[in-house]
């Protein structure tokens, strides 16, 4: 048994030594470089065999590597790479077969270092009715990232970034009459450096097309402060520009489903304003002596209710003999019922007790809400604690924080108080055609202390 033991031993050591490979020392198969390094200019380099046993064959093996070229000539290795053109360094693999046996070689080279950015190549504008067309060639400069456009309109200097790719841009909103426009396009760089400038001249076609001059504001309809029953809202229809004494019907009508788009938008949910409360004309003739022309509306405040908010969608529907702008052909009017309720901005004036300092410097830190509390009540925060930030108050607010407010129907007198401090005089009143609350009250137990403040600037929004 110890006999077969010893037998299997003995075969074992046998095959494994049969599997071992021996060198003796020094003699191993090598390479004089194993990385070679390259700066961004082609070049050429040479690597040597070392203890080279049979024949040499070298490959470049890694994918995307055209760049890179190796040949093999009298036992050594010629490594060869073309100029990199471009802002980021790359490598390449070379496998290298010595004999039987087999290494690696790293080369590298560093990314091209640019000494400026290029213009844009041939732009050109192309003039069409109320806007001009830019179009141009991006360098091919691989530093090169994208465009800025600048020019000047109507005393305001605009800038646009435009993306990574774009080569032509259309320039809208321009008038025929403004004349002649600059456009200046500017390349920057992949680091975000700015390069050279190319500008060019030109002047917009004239485009006789209709539409709202402006978005309309919130319409802030009184209720037991009003001084009729119906509330005119005016908006303005025309053109940019317009031939001189032409003639033009415009048809409007309401569309629902710009109403829908507007809720969508602003998560909100406000009703189609019901066709009982209100008067509008179908069409206007447009005269063609101003650029904008009154479009009014008639209110029905009663019919329409207290405590209401209500949306107008209106769209230029037709004309006679001109076009419907691409801007602003629609507009959504929102009418909103009630005496006070709405955001404000709040100034301090001068006899207000407490000092200036209470008062932020920055508008938008001193905007509060009136909050509808009852039938002819409100309230309002005093200074900017309460409804300063939201449009309710803290659970646990003090009974100083807050100016309670109630309205008189029948003789329209608004009384302001703060907290439980009883007053002794007050001059409070509401401009309906500003929406401003002006507020003047005196303490009656605080001898010469007044509040009062100017809460202007009423939105629906903070």
């Amino acid at each position: 048994m110890k006999k077969i033991i010893y037998i299997l031993l003995l075969s074992l050591l046998v095959f494994a030594c049969k599997e071992e490979i021996t060198y003796t020392e020094g003699s191993y198969f090598g390479l004089s470089d194993t990385n070679v390094n390259f700066d961004s200019n082609a070049g050429e380099f040479v690597v040597y065999p070392v203890n080279l046993n049979g024949s040499i064959t070298a490959t470049v093996t890694s994918e995307g590597s055209k760049w890179c070229s190796v040949t093999v000539n009298n036992n050594t290795i010629v490594i060869k790479v073309e100029e990199n053109v471009l802002v980021t360094s790359r490598t390449a693999v070379i496998e290298v077969t010595g004999g039987s046996e087999k290494l690696n070689l790293l080369v590298r080279q560093a990314r091209k270092y640019f000494t400026s950015i290029p213009a844009v190549k041939n732009l050109e504008a192309i003039s069409g009715p109320n806007q001009v067309t830019l179009k141009w060639i991006n360098p091919e400069q691989d530093n090169f990232s994208h465009t800025i456009l600048t020019y000047h309109k109507r005393g305001e200097d605009l800038r646009l970034i435009l993306e990574s790719g774009v080569t032509e841009y259309t320039v809208k909103e321009l008038l025929n009459a403004d004349g002649e426009y600059t456009f200046y396009l500017q390349s920057v760089d992949k680091d975000n450096d700015f390069g050279e400038t190319v500008s060019i001249k030109a002047t917009a076609g004239k485009l006789v097309a209709f539409r709202f001059e402006h978005e309309t504001p919130t319409q802030w309809l009184p209720y037991y402060l009003r001084e009729s029953d119906t509330f005119t809202t005016t908006l303005r229809v025309g053109s940019e520009e317009y031939d001189e004494g032409e003639v033009i019907s415009v048809e409007l009508a309401v569309d629902e489903a710009l109403l829908d788009a507007y809720n969508q938008k602003n998560d909100t949910s406000i009703p189609l304003l019901p066709e009982n409360s209100y008067s509008m004309p179908q069409s206007i003739t447009y005269t063609g002596s101003n650029n904008y022309q009154d479009y009014k509306v008639v209110l029905n405040i009663p019919a329409i209710g207290d405590q209401q908010i209500y949306a107008l969608p209106l769209k230029i529907a037709s004309t006679s003999s001109a076009q419907i702008s691409e801007t602003m052909y629609s507009t959504v009017v929102i009418i909103y019922v009630d005496d006070l309720e709405g955001w404000y901005t709040v100034d301090r004036l001068p006899k207000n007790g407490e000092s200036a300092s209470r008062y932020p410097s920055d508008p938008q830190q001193r905007r509060r809400y009136i909050k509808r509390t009852g039938t002819t009540t409100w309230e309002t925060g005093y200074l900017f604690r309460a409804y300063a930030t939201s449009e309710s108050r803290a659970d646990n607010e003090s009974v100083g924080n807050i100016q309670h407010i109630s309205l008189d129907p029948s003789t329209k007198k608004i009384t302001i108080q703060q907290g439980v401090y009883a007053t002794s005089t007050q001059l409070n009143h509401f401009n309906i055609e500003t929406n401003e609350l002006h507020i003047e009250y005196l303490y009656r137990d605080w001898s010469g202390w007044w509040n009062n403040e100017r809460m202007h600037s009423r939105s629906l929004k903070r």
